[in-house]
């Protein structure tokens, strides 16, 4: 199957063959590739903004670690939110399955990453943020868990695992090092219930990837279809 998206957003699957339009419905993150040029600058722009924020944070709470733990936050999440796009330029100039698949790929590791970054460095300075991240996080993996593929699953269950030995190790030195702030103590004690809830998330998409077919990623090299 290929599927042609042109510029002004129209989606339709052809059969390889006999080039015939078909009934069956690209996979959703062929669907969400850049048609217009708006749509390739909105996520890099939500991602910048929300590096800035993330710097305003850190600067805002006070103290070395918490300007440090933020701004290299921020600057991980720009680089991501540059990586974005590119990926998503390159899938509005193609218009192939191929370039909408890195494209997605990019999105969703960038994502994964910003996520990870918010719950470990929120966990280092002693706020809850990354718990709503978190809770956020899985509320939404569940509910598209049908229409995500397999590789959303993975890279959502690696980023779960990440944060989950972060948190644990966090907890661990909160326990066992007597030099650790006590304004930092029991927020990095009380981490061990942030690395229990990654670790259950984690799980529970190492099983849903587990289940979840292969097929909708494109292996072969781009086929350029007509818009």
């Amino acid at each position: 199957m290929t599927t042609a998206t042109g510029h002004h957003g129209q989606v339709e699957t052809r059969h390889p063959e006999t080039d015939d339009p078909t009934d069956e419905a690209p996979p959703g993150w062929v669907l969400n590739a850049p048609n217009r040029p708006l749509e390739v600058w909105t996520y890099p722009v939500l991602a910048v903004v929300f590096a800035a924020a993330f710097a305003v944070v850190g600067v805002v709470l006070g103290g070395v670690l918490a300007l440090v733990v933020g701004v290299s936050g921020a600057i991980i999440i720009t680089v991501g939110a540059v990586a974005v796009f590119v990926t998503g330029r390159h899938a509005y100039d193609e218009q192939t399955r191929v370039a909408s698949w890195r494209s997605h790929v990019t999105r969703v590791v960038v994502a994964a990453t910003a996520a990870v970054v918010v719950a470990i460095t929120s966990s280092l300075v002693g706020s809850r943020l990354g718990l709503l991240v978190g809770v956020g996080a899985a509320v939404w993996l569940y509910t598209t868990a049908r229409a995500a593929p397999r590789f959303d699953h993975l890279v959502a269950a690696w980023a779960s695992a990440t944060v989950a030995v972060a948190c644990a190790t966090l907890a661990v030195v909160g326990l066992t090092v007597e030099s650790v702030p006590e304004s930092l103590r029991a927020a990095w004690i009380a981490s061990a219930v942030f690395a229990l809830f990654a670790t259950l998330l984690a799980v529970g998409q190492f099983r849903i990837a587990a289940r979840t077919p292969r097929g909708q990623e494109p292996l072969s090299a781009p086929d350029r279809t007509a818009s």
